[in-house]
């Protein structure tokens, strides 16, 4: 999966500067998004020079080279890290749409939540359908989040396991 980033995501975070915050080192810029960050902590695990929990800035664009940085940004599995190569904007086969393949994938994420990409509407008790605005949907298992369906990283907090 790659979470570069899309035109209509570009577009809300320069209409909501609160929504992501960016990092640059020139070449490529990385939007954190704290609302969609589901703590599975890949960045931090697989590129610690950059990514570190116990920092301020928590992101050190300095600490390896873009392509690095893209990779550990790709493994983010909520899509709360995005990246954009700045030397162009994104093409226009990075922009995806549900309804798209016709197909559902959902993975469980070990002591985390589910996550659901590709082809889906989510309804909620109501059954009033609940607006997606990302390619993925990390949905709570834990019982605890404060935004539900969706996960918050609560799961982290209370130590679920599965």
């Amino acid at each position: 999966m790659s979470n570069e980033v899309t035109k209509a995501e570009l577009q809300e975070f320069e209409k909501e500067k609160e929504k992501a915050k960016s990092y640059s080192n020139g070449e490529i810029t990385v939007y954190w998004q704290k609302e969609k960050c589901i703590h599975s902590a890949n960045c931090i695990i697989g590129l610690p020079g950059v990514f570190s929990a116990n920092k301020q800035p928590w992101i050190n664009m300095k600490g390896a080279d873009s392509e690095s940085v893209i990779k550990t940004v790709d493994t983010c599995p909520s899509r709360a890290l995005l990246y954009l190569k700045n030397q162009k904007a994104p093409s226009s086969d990075t922009i995806k749409t549900h309804g798209s393949s016709g197909n559902a994938r959902i993975q469980i994420l070990k002591n985390g939540p589910a996550l659901i990409s590709g082809d889906f509407i989510i309804k909620n008790a109501e059954n009033q359908q609940i607006e997606v605005k990302t390619e993925v949907a990390a949905i709570c298992r834990c019982g605890a989040s404060r935004r539900k369906p969706f996960c918050d990283g609560s799961h982290v907090r209370i130590d679920f396991k599965d």
